[in-house]
C-alpha cells in the first residue's frame, strides 16, 4: 500500500531519475548510463529502464546539458543502415555540404531497427551535436520526434514523408514513384502483378510505396493486388517468391520497393527458369547506380538522393541558425530507361 501510494505521488509531479530508477528496480546510476551511454551498458537493461521511461512519460533534460554548450559545428545523421547504396549516396552529399560549410558528420545507424533509434540518437546527442538529420521507421508516431521537439532540438528527417507538418522533412512523393514503376508495367499489358516490400514496421516509405502500387492497380481496374513483405536486406527470394511465380496463374510483373529487393527477385526468378523481362517483368524504386549495371538493367523510379541529402544540410542549417518555422520539401523522381520492364508475353506451359 505504501508503495502504490508513492508511486501514484511520484507520477502527480514532473517524474525523476529517482523515480524511473525506484520502477525499474535499478540504481540511479544504472539509469544514467543507460540514458548517457547506452551503447555501454547490456540490451535487457536498456530495455527495462526504456520502458520504465515510457511508463513515467521521463524525459531526460537534454536542454539543460545543452544550456551549457556552445555549438560544436557537428551535425548527427542516423540512417537505417549503409548496405543499401541509396543511404550511402545521400550521406555523401550531405558530407559534400557539410565539408563545404566547415562542419563535422557523427554517422549511426538503425538497422531498421525501431528500438534502436532512441539509443543511436542518445548517443549522438551526448556527442554534442548541433542537429541531426534522421530516417526513421515511422515518422509520424515516434518517440524519437516527440522528444527532439520537446527539447528544441534542431533535426531534419530525410527519405521520410509524414503526414505531419510540424518538422522538416527532404523525399520524394513515395507513393507517387511506385504508382508510376507500376502503371510502366500496367502499359506493357501486365495485368497479374505483386508488390515485394519491406516489412511496413520497419519503414513507413515502404508501406507508402505499396499505397500507390495499389493505387495504381485500382486505377486500371485490376483486383486483387500480391504482397509479399521480407526483411531489407534479404538477398535469396527464391522460396518466398515461389508461389506468385510458379503457381497459377503465375504473376508476370514484380514491383519492389526497393532497387535492392529489385535484384534480390531478378535473382529469385532466374533460380526458378525464368527470364527477365521475357517471363517475368521487375522493377524497383530508389535509382542506385548498381542497378544499371546488372543484366537486365533495372528499370527504376529513381531518387535524386544526393540531392536530397544536400538540401537536407541546408535545411538543418537555417534551423541551427534560429529559423522558426520548419520546412518540407518533395523533390521530383523519374524513370530510369531500363531493360527488366518487357511487354506482357504469354507463359508458355512447356
Amino acid at each position: 500500500m505504501v508503495g502504490a501510494l508513492q508511486e501514484l505521488l511520484s507520477m502527480s509531479s514532473k517524474p525523476t531519475m529517482r523515480d524511473v530508477a525506484r520502477k525499474s528496480g535499478l540504481s540511479i546510476a544504472t539509469v544514467s548510463r543507460v540514458i548517457n551511454f547506452p551503447d555501454d551498458v547490456p540490451a535487457e537493461t536498456a530495455r527495462i529502464v526504456t520502458a520504465a521511461m515510457a511508463y513515467l512519460k521521463y524525459r531526460p533534460n537534454i536542454n539543460g546539458r545543452r544550456l551549457k554548450m556552445t555549438q560544436t559545428r557537428t551535425v548527427g545523421v542516423l540512417v537505417p543502415t549503409l548496405a543499401n547504396p541509396v543511404f550511402a549516396t545521400s550521406v555523401q552529399g550531405i558530407e559534400q555540404e557539410a565539408h563545404a560549410c566547415g562542419l563535422t558528420v557523427i554517422l549511426m545507424s538503425s538497422e531498421y531497427d525501431p528500438e534502436r533509434e532512441m539509443a543511436a540518437v542518445s548517443t549522438l546527442l551526448n556527442n554534442r551535436v548541433d542537429g541531426l538529420i534522421l530516417t526513421l521507421a515511422n515518422a509520424d508516431n515516434n518517440p524519437v520526434v516527440d522528444l527532439l521537439q520537446a527539447e528544441n532540438i534542431p533535426f531534419v528527417l530525410l527519405f521520410n514523408q509524414p503526414s505531419r507538418g510540424d518538422v522538416a522533412a527532404i523525399s520524394v512523393d513515395n507513393a507517387r514513384s511506385a504508382f508510376d514503376i507500376t502503371n510502366a508495367m500496367i502499359a506493357k499489358g501486365h495485368t497479374s502483378l505483386a508488390m515485394v516490400a519491406g516489412r511496413f514496421e520497419s519503414s513507413d516509405r515502404s508501406r507508402q510505396r505499396y499505397d500507390g502500387f495499389c493505387q495504381a492497380l485500382q486505377a486500371a481496374g485490376l483486383e486483387n493486388p500480391h504482397l509479399v513483405q521480407v526483411k531489407f536486406g534479404e538477398a535469396d527470394l527464391k522460396d518466398q517468391l515461389e508461389d506468385l511465380l510458379c503457381g497459377e496463374p503465375a504473376v508476370t510483373g514484380l514491383v519492389c520497393s526497393t532497387d535492392m529487393l529489385a535484384i534480390a527477385a531478378i535473382s529469385a526468378c532466374r533460380s526458378h527458369g525464368l527470364s527477365v523481362p521475357d517471363d517475368v517483368s521487375v522493377g524497383g524504386i530508389d535509382g542506385i547506380s548498381v542497378g544499371g549495371l546488372i543484366t537486365p538493367k533495372l528499370c527504376s523510379a529513381v531518387q535524386p538522393t544526393q540531392e536530397m541529402g544536400q538540401q537536407a544540410l541546408a535545411f538543418l542549417r537555417g534551423l541551427i541558425k534560429g529559423q522558426a518555422n520548419p520546412q518540407s520539401l518533395l523533390l521530383p523522381h523519374h524513370l530510369s530507361d531500363g531493360e527488366s520492364i518487357g511487354p506482357f508475353r504469354r507463359r508458355s506451359s512447356t
